[in-house]
């Protein structure tokens, strides 16, 4: 069965110790010195052997101890002791019955006593207390058994397990007197087939017990007389009362859980089934409840709201001040108290106890410099409401303070020996039977320093590109713990306030732009600091499968027709192939058929046509490039050709926006020089193999990013990567179209070269989950190299990277060897090279990180190669970035991360002229 309350578990046996008290006598038949005839025999060193030749030694006031949980033959107790000085036996042990026998003043305490056979007999005896017990009952016999002529017998606080099926727990015979079993708990599941038994008992007290089983849990018969039956708990079964025995037992203030159509009463072979029904017929049952239907031990018997809480009779015969562990009973504040006498006992054998826990203390600041002060607040578990006194050692040497109130606080005034902090320890002297405990936190003390408000400000999401998150860096740096915050985020919005640090702070700006973010910083103690950080917020970009929106051939995008000299062919991109809301498009713009040499301009919708160009062409060549276009207020971007007529077709490779899908956006990354990941012909310095050349109608799979599925990687999780392409030995007039592995092959090319060109193109195509890309080739065969300039990965809060925008603007030229623009006039030699300055010309800022260059070759003798980097040392010899054919002006776009204001160009053959143009930057 359930404890009523609190739950009783088996009381502790007893602790052995030695004693210098001649009234102890030690019994312990495991001990190699034990004897029960040598002189001076029952000392702690040469202990008895046997409890009964203790006993039979022992006189009034002696104390008999048994240790070593021995197994001892029966034993029958003829000694007494005196009201004074009863005769007690203590300890833990297992014996084959145990009988008291005429004997007065005796009391077997505080211990575990196991029945190998037969019961705990009291007969013919006086004033006998079997209290504070775990009693494990035999098979053949009732656990405990008073007869005869007793009287005066208490069994009380004892947790008592049978095992026999025919006999009661407890039995108390004819003629037996004043019997008190009292605050118990009493489980005799499926065994016993009564807790309890009086049999012609007089003046028999059964009060406070838990009581649990399937059978009669109090049996009144044989005629008993003057027996009462209060303040128990009744777990399954019922109490049953003969009709010989029901003119003067008193039953009242029990609580109930039987059965589901279970008795709770069977009084006079009548059996009752509700509390109501029994009062009425009988009269009895006083103050009776039923809790609720029988479960399981433990469960509906326990904690607040139980109704046996503060209900119980404290005048009843037998109760105790204390419940079976000891514990005083308390008034429960949360409960009514609805009992008589002192109104606030519990019913059954448990009180309930104070549920005040004892928590984990917080020191606020809990970093310090020297000579500042903390408070140190407690975190206890108090429903109750308890005054509770704690005790406080700061770990630094000073006296402890004792308090009751709420919190303490105290003042450092040295540095801590060594590791930088001290050791707070909280001692609260907790209700009795409460959840106790020492408690212990740590405390930063440093020497004074200067406070200094340090914050940086990221971009929030890839899918949020306007939004920031603020961290502060003065969480890591100040001696003491932040106290508020107040930013501007520039933008003239109202100042946002925090109630401790900056840290975590977020906002999202109405447009792109670069923001001068201002910060107030105070910090607990009392100094205040100030501090600035810019950040930039702009569109992220969007990599998408090659995706035609123009052919004048077909007459998509534009009437079927040639374009002509003068004419401009307005491409309405927003909207067009999975494009929407895009701020600038990146686009593969390529023209056929051309009637005379000449080149191709793009920009903005609505924008004036700039001077420079995105590529350049010969009469009848078919020619690519890549190019970043800003678009027009009307979602257009305009194209024109500088002589005669062509066929121009472009294909969009992504774009730039702020309103990006949850998983579209990402960020580009420039994570070490331009790499080598693809070059058929083989390259062992790269470690690349021979795989020859990519015949007509071919695709070629290979790895671009190796990292992308290694959380340590700057590859994870990319989305893109841009790859500068190179096809050499052509075989035949052809094109190659990128895209990403088990997609279908798209109709668009991303690289246009003739029979025996070299021509090279930057291509920004989505990888799979392996990090691979598929080139295709149209016609002939062909070597292909394919070497990586950056990859684009999704950002998310506290991680890198974080975003670093787009601008996309209308091209601006930076360098002209034939004009001496960018401060270089004259064709660049073989093996030479060119730095032009790029951050804070030509109306770009000074903080670029990158620029996106469309980067032409004109004029050369002979073929070769152009490198774009932003320091010569990066390049390997044979990286190149632009591939020029002897005579022809060929042009490509490329992406040059800055980690200064300049970038590099560098000619490894014959001279040749070079224009840059930039049409976009990056900040950040």
């Amino acid at each position: 069965m359930l404890s009523l309350l609190v739950g009783g578990g088996f009381l502790p046996g007893a602790a052995v110790t030695a004693s210098a008290d001649t009234g102890t006598r030690y019994v312990d038949i495991q001990n190699a010195s034990c004897s029960d005839t040598a002189a001076g025999t029952g000392t702690q060193a040469q202990p008895y052997c046997t409890l009964q030749a203790a006993v039979d030694a022992a006189q009034p006031g002696d104390t008999v101890l048994v240790s070593g949980f021995g197994d001892y033959p029966a034993t029958t107790v003829t000694s007494s002791g005196t009201s004074d000085a009863p005769l007690t036996i203590e300890g833990d042990f297992t014996v084959a019955g145990l009988a008291f026998a005429g004997v007065h003043d005796v009391a077997l305490r505080d211990g575990t006593v196991t029945l190998s056979t037969g019961s705990i007999r009291v007969q013919d005896s006086d004033d006998v207390t079997i209290d504070g017990f775990n009693l494990n009952g035999a098979k053949d016999a009732s656990v405990i058994a008073v007869s005869g002529s007793s009287s005066d017998v208490t069994i009380s606080r004892n947790n008592i397990l049978p095992v026999d099926e025919d006999s009661p727990v407890i039995s108390v015979g004819v003629g037996v007197r004043r019997t008190v079993v009292t605050t118990n708990d009493i489980d005799e599941g499926e065994y016993a087939d009564r807790d309890i038994a009086l049999d012609g008992a007089v003046d028999t007290a059964v009060t406070s017990n838990n009581l649990g089983g399937l059978a009669d849990l109090v049996a009144v018969d044989g005629g008993s007389t003057g027996t009462t039956v209060e303040n128990n708990g009744f777990d399954r079964g019922r109490i049953e009362v003969g009709a010989d025995s029901t003119a003067t037992t008193k039953v009242g203030y029990n609580l109930y859980y039987p059965r589901a159509g279970g008795a709770v009463y069977r009084w006079a072979g009548t059996d009752y089934t509700e509390v109501a029904a029994f009062q009425v017929a009988t009269g009895q049952g006083g103050h009776d409840m039923v809790g609720g239907t029988a479960g399981t031990r433990g469960f509906q018997w326990y904690g607040e709201g139980n109704p046996g809480i503060d209900s119980a009779d404290a005048n009843a015969p037998g109760e105790l001040a204390t419940d079976i562990l000891g514990y005083p009973r308390v008034d429960d504040p949360l409960t009514a108290n609805t009992g008589t006498g002192a109104g606030y006992f519990d019913r059954g054998a448990n009180e309930q106890r104070n549920p005040f826990a004892v928590g984990y203390p917080t020191a606020s600041p809990n970093r310090i410099a020297v000579g500042a002060s903390v408070t140190v607040t407690p975190h206890d578990d108090n429903p109750w409401g308890t005054t509770v006194s704690r005790t406080y050692d700061f770990g630094d040497g000073t006296p402890k303070v004792t308090s009751t109130a709420g919190s303490v606080r105290h003042t450092y005034t040295k540095l801590p020996a060594s590791g930088g902090s001290f050791v707070i320890t909280v001692d609260t002297d907790a209700p009795p039977g409460a959840l106790a405990g020492e408690r212990q936190l740590v405390e930063s003390v440093s020497p004074q320093a200067p406070f200094t408000a340090g914050i940086s400000v990221l971009a929030l999401d890839a899918s949020k590109p306007l939004a920031v998150n603020v961290t502060d860096r003065a969480l890591q740096t100040d001696p003491f713990e932040l106290g508020s915050c107040r930013i501007d985020f520039g933008d003239g919005t109202p100042v946002t306030t925090g109630t401790s640090s900056c840290q975590d702070m977020q906002h999202t700006y109405a447009k792109a732009g670069t923001y001068t973010v201002h910060a107030d910083e105070n910090d607990l103690g009392g100094r205040t600091s100030s501090t600035t950080a810019k950040v930039t917020v702009g569109p992220v970009f969007v990599s998408t499968s090659p995706t035609r929106i123009l052919d004048t051939r077909t007459g998509l995008g534009a009437p079927k027709a040639q374009v002509a000299a003068g004419k401009v062919v307005h491409l309405k991109v927003n909207g067009a192939g999975p494009i929407a809301n895009a701020g600038s498009v990146l686009l593969n713009v390529t023209v056929t058929r051309p009637t005379v040499g000449g080149h191709i301009t793009a920009y903005p919708g609505g924008a004036s046509q700039p001077t420079s160009s995105i590529l350049n062409y010969a009469k009848g060549q078919t020619v690519a490039n890549l190019v970043t276009v800003p678009i027009g207020p009307d979602g257009t971007v305009s194209l024109s050709v500088s002589a005669g007529s062509a066929d121009l077709v472009a294909d969009v490779e992504g774009y730039t926006t702020l309103t990006p899908g949850a998983d579209d956006g990402g960020v580009l990354l420039d994570e070490g020089p331009l790499h080598k990941v693809l070059d058929t012909r083989g390259d062992k310095s790269d470690g690349l193999p021979a795989l020859g050349k990519v015949g007509p109608n071919s695709s070629l799979t290979f790895t671009a990013l190796p990292g992308i599925a290694e959380r340590n990687s700057p590859e994870y999780g990319a989305t893109a990567v841009v790859l500068d392409v190179v096809a050499t030995g052509a075989t035949s007039h052809s094109y190659v179209t990128a895209y990403r592995p088990g997609d279908a092959v798209p109709t668009a090319s991303n690289l246009n070269f003739a029979t025996g060109e070299s021509r090279a193109a930057m291509v920004v195509v989505p990888v799979d989950a392996k990090g691979r890309v598929s080139l295709y080739n149209n016609a002939g065969s062909a070597h292909l190299i394919a070497s990586v300039e950056g990859f684009y990965v999704p950002f998310g809060p506290h991680t890198e990277p974080f975003n670093k925008p787009l601008h996309p603007i209308t091209p601006v030229r930076v360098l002209d060897t034939r004009s001496g623009t960018g401060g270089h006039k004259g064709a660049i030699t073989s093996g030479s090279s060119v730095q032009l300055d790029v951050a804070g010309v030509a109306g770009l800022p000074s903080n670029v990180t990158g620029v996106l260059i469309n980067l032409t070759a004109v004029g050369s003798s002979a073929n070769g190669f152009l490198t774009a980097n932003d320091n010569d040392d990066n390049a390997g010899p044979d990286a190149s970035t632009l591939n020029f054919m002897a005579g022809r002006t060929t042009a490509v776009l490329a992406y040059v991360p800055l980690s200064g204001t300049h970038l590099s160009l560098h000619n490894a053959h014959e001279s040749v002229n070079a224009v840059v143009d930039v049409e976009g930057y990056f900040t950040n």
